[in-house]
């Protein structure tokens, strides 16, 4: 997959994503949808188009400290 290609699939994942409802309501009834997998598919396209531009990934460091430090 090309980075053009790969850009215009990641506009159309967006575009298909800010569509969906997360929640809907009919009468008494609530439904809610999980929207994590579009999530997904965008950071793996994102990650994806970042590698082919050139750009490093971002790191992102995690300190923890104990009482005993």
């Amino acid at each position: 997959m090309t980075l053009d290609e790969m850009k215009a699939e990641r506009e159309r994942v967006l575009a298909r994503r800010n569509s969906l409802v997360a929640r809907v309501t009919v009468g008494d009834r609530t439904v809610q949808y999980d929207l994590t997998q579009a999530n997904h598919v965008l950071t793996d396209l994102d990650r994806r188009i970042a590698v082919l531009e050139g750009k490093k990934p971002r790191r992102r460091i995690l300190a923890v400290a104990t009482k005993g430090l």
